[in-house]
């Protein structure tokens, strides 16, 4: 609670003083967002098949006061009905989630999943609040991002989710920087890390330490091309402070575009803290919204082929394939998307889940969604 007082009167200090410093000069402000809707049938093999409902708005507010001095103010409001799956709670040091409406099969729920005060002169930012701080560099799975990991199957949260921390960077020469950030939280205590990137050799490379919780962290990244492929990576090795266990979390990926409109994705995964047998928890975890960086995945090794081709320019779709090896999951997702307008698009996209069953591989989910976006 001590943690959580400071860091809020920290915030709330820094705001008065922004206030006082923005009274002087003329701002600006910018608004834009979404409205979509989502309707989605699941069946599944074991339990009754559900549907569900979702109406999904997004305002997204950009504040800027001279030069200097910026405000971001982003939420989501989303309305559930129908059969409600399980929705995620508000993970900050302050919960910002808000059910204004919550019945059995009603619910409206709004959440600010950033607030933050940026303050910036010559090379160098200063942030604290609510924000995204990605540092993975794989297209797919990453290792590095210990502020935001998220699950590439929750394709509804194009954003991803935010964290509440103060932030430094310094932008230096020839692309490098120094990033340091830090996030208090109430049941762990803290983590404090600091991230170097190098452009050199024509591929950009990133180097993490970290205070990380129960662990130190030691890691980096890399971004470039082999030819005419592109080919990234990225690797986070935790140290236990309680010495029970270390674990390495490890990722790579090649992507290749061709002259007819393919785009070919290949990736690879490893998790040290991953099963490596039929596991039905697998399909559980494989499914939350929010995941750790040590557990990107169930499975110990983990594939993925992704292909896109657009048909004409408005229309494009997509084939994705993930396969988990040892726990034997097989995920597939096709999916077609079309660009109705420069505001207006639709998507319809399937999701597939397979388990091992005694050999032979058992359909257990299947989810049909599709998606009506207006873009503002």
């Amino acid at each position: 609670m001590i943690l959580k007082n400071k860091f809020i009167s920290f915030t709330f200090l820094l705001l008065i003083s922004f206030n006082i410093s923005a009274q002087k000069l003329k701002p600006s402000f910018t608004l834009n967002g979404y409205a979509k809707y989502l309707p989605a049938l699941m069946d599944y093999s074991f339990f009754e098949s559900e549907n569900n409902n979702l109406i999904h708005n997004r305002l997204n507010m950009r504040g800027y006061f001279g030069n200097n001095l910026s405000l971001g103010f982003e939420i989501r409001n989303r309305i559930f009905f129908g059969d409600i799956p399980a929705i995620e709670g508000d993970n900050g040091l302050i919960n910002m989630s808000y059910y204004i409406v919550r019945e059995d099969n009603f619910i409206l729920n709004s959440m600010i999943d950033r607030l933050w005060v940026k303050y910036q002169i010559d090379k160098i930012e200063f942030s604290i609040g609510r924000q995204r701080v990605n540092w993975g560099v794989n297209t797919i799975w990453n290792n590095n991002d210990l502020f935001n990991a998220y699950n590439f199957i929750d394709f509804d949260y194009i954003e991803r989710p935010g964290s509440d921390v103060i932030r430094f960077i310094y932008s230096g020469d020839n692309l490098s920087s120094l990033e340091i950030v830090y996030m208090p939280n109430e049941r762990k205590g803290y983590a404090l890390a600091g991230l170097y990137k190098i452009n050199s050799f024509g591929y950009d490379f990133q180097i993490l330490a970290a205070n990380y919780f129960d662990d130190i962290v030691i890691g980096g990244g890399w971004a470039g091309n082999i030819k005419d492929a592109g080919f990234k990576g990225e690797l986070s090795y935790f140290i236990d402070k309680n010495k029970f266990k270390n674990s390495l979390s490890l990722s790579s990926s090649f992507d290749y575009s061709t002259k007819s409109g393919f785009y070919f994705l290949g990736s690879y995964l490893y998790n040290s803290n991953g099963f490596n047998e039929p596991n039905f928890l697998s399909l559980v975890n494989i499914n939350a919204n929010v995941l750790s960086p040590k557990n990107l995945m169930p499975s110990k090794h983990s594939y993925l082929f992704q292909v896109n081709k657009s048909i004409t320019p408005p229309i494009n779709t997509s084939l994705s394939i993930l396969y988990g090896h040892g726990i034997k999951l097989l995920y597939f997702s096709p999916s077609i998307s079309y660009d109705i307008s420069s505001r207006f698009d639709a998507s319809i996209i399937s999701q597939f889940f397979y388990l091992d069953n005694l050999g032979d591989f058992k359909n257990i989910l299947k989810g049909y969604y599709l998606q009506i976006k207006y873009s503002f």
